[in-house]
């Protein structure tokens, strides 16, 4: 009987425990949410005044060395920054689109008593931003040293005490609050504490019920102590197939390892190949361009030349005829606009084997060049947007990547069917990114690589292999019905010299 009511008992007792228990786990759990929340949007009304700072501080320090008269600043730029430091300014006071939390932070200036002073600091940045546009209207007369500059300078010390009092309070408030929530967290956390220690009493007092039971279960223990013999045994002769085993997989490594030997060694045999390989292909490839430049001078020199005297010796037998070969005259001008045509493509040949242009005017210009002539050959809308990059790289890198360009241009012309094509040319840091996109029939890039080598044609191939032996990154991206784009990356080879 006294055993069923301690049952009972604990029946009740353990459910209202774990009730308990897991209403201050919410508490305290709530009690971190709101601490976390408010050091959130604390966080956020902080970081806002900094920006507002740095924003404030940089607008005033462009619009100093414009009216200086350094003419590099980006007055655009320099408004669009104090812009943006009013529209923070004016989510501080009224709520905007600073954060998610932006309704709370609005909320926060008003529980902390800053409207006041987050309104006034939004009108001194509009009255700032006037003050700037009305000096930038005349910079001589409202230069360095003028009374306007004196007030420019004393409102953006305003400006900076009211970003340095809110922070200050919202400083003041945060170790405020955090005081109180660590108080109540540590409340919660003694209570947790008296539950857990009566809940453990408790269970304790079970497990000492619990041992006198096991102490029960002992003397089933022996019964197993017979089995336990046979199970001795049992493992004897498993030790004994181990061993056996243990020897066949000593064995078997021994060979793993030796096929491994093989096969590292094949592998430096692979490497050392393609390293040739490679080095027979950039030889070629330079051979390559050595030939084209000769063929483009036959050409220029020798052909071109030599039509223009077809040319002049055309027009000399034009001039000798009477009027009476008016039928002769006429077949000599179409002779002589068909080779006006002959010396046009010869010379575009000519340049398409070796641009002059990319030595006599840089790669930029040569860029250009080729974006223009594929516009004028090409019923499709060209853009080139290119960075000066001459500067950034030797001449066996400039040719590789009017070479890349060059071929990418070329197929889309032929394969693509496009209705539009970009080049963009960027740098960042110590890397130049190059693309070509266009917006044609695409293809599968898979379907591609699937191909047999005399199929898949050599013209990316040869793009990936320039760009890979001047250090740089190849890429491709492109699907059916949605255009193609190439990109590749090369480093700024020491600054370019």
């Amino acid at each position: 009987m006294t055993g069923s009511m301690k049952t009972r008992k604990w029946n009740y007792l353990m459910p209202m425990t774990i009730l308990l228990i897991g209403i201050l786990s919410v508490a305290l759990l709530f009690g971190v949410y709101r601490i976390r929340v408010y050091q959130h949007i604390n966080s956020v009304l902080n970081n806002t005044i900094l920006h507002v700072e740095v924003n404030t501080a940089i607008f005033h320090m462009q619009i100093e060395e414009f009216i200086s008269g350094d003419t590099t600043v980006n007055i655009t730029d320099a408004i669009a920054r104090m812009d943006k430091s009013i529209k923070l300014a004016e989510a501080i006071s009224y709520g905007g689109p600073i954060d998610s939390e932006q309704e709370s932070l609005s909320g926060m200036v008003k529980m902390l008593g800053l409207q006041a002073q987050a309104e006034e600091m939004t009108s001194l940045l509009k009255s700032f931003k006037n003050l700037a546009l009305w000096r930038l209207q005349s910079s001589r007369e409202r230069g360095i040293g003028s009374d306007s500059d004196q007030q420019f300078d004393a409102m953006f010390n305003q400006i900076l005490e009211k970003t340095v009092i809110i922070e200050n309070v919202c400083k003041t408030n945060r170790d405020d609050y955090l005081l109180k929530s660590k108080r109540i967290v540590h409340g919660i956390y003694l209570l947790w504490a008296f539950v857990m220690v009566s809940a453990t009493t408790v269970i304790w007092r079970i497990e000492v019920q619990r041992k006198r039971a096991e102490e029960a279960l002992l003397e089933s223990n022996s019964l197993l102590l017979s089995q336990a013999e046979e199970l001795a045994a049992h493992r004897e002769n498993l030790a004994g197939l181990v061993e056996q085993r243990t020897s066949e997989l000593t064995a078997a490594n021994e060979r793993l390892r030796f096929e491994i030997t093989e096969r590292l060694q094949v592998e430096e045999t692979l490497r050392e190949s393609d390293k040739q390989i490679r080095q027979l292909s950039a030889e070629l490839l330079m051979a390559q361009e050595i030939e084209r430049k000769r063929i483009s001078m036959e050409l220029h020199d020798s052909l071109g030349q030599a039509l223009n005297v077809m040319k002049l010796r055309i027009r000399l037998i034009e001039k000798g005829m009477d009027e009476s070969q008016e039928a002769a005259r006429g077949d000599c001008e179409s002779l002589l606009e068909y080779l006006d045509d002959v010396i046009e493509e010869v010379r575009r040949l000519s340049l398409d084997l070796s641009p002059a242009i990319l030595e006599d005017l840089g790669l930029a210009s040569a860029l250009r060049w080729l974006v223009s002539n594929f516009r004028k050959s090409h019923s499709l809308k060209a853009t080139a947007d290119i960075a000066e990059i001459d500067a950034l790289f030797p001449e066996n890198h400039r040719i590789t990547i009017y070479r890349v360009i060059q071929e990418a241009l070329t197929n889309v012309g032929k394969h693509a069917g496009a209705s539009n094509v970009s080049i963009g040319i960027r740098r960042h840091d110590d890397q130049v990114t190059f693309s070509v996109e266009d917006d044609g029939n695409g293809f599968d890039p898979q379907d591609i690589s699937s191909r047999k080598a005399s199929e898949r044609g050599v013209g990316l191939t040869t793009m990936s292999e320039r760009v890979r032996m001047v250090g740089g990154v190849f890429g491709l991206w492109s699907r059916a019905g949605e255009g193609t784009r190439i990109t590749f990356s090369l480093p700024v080879v020491n600054g370019g010299t």
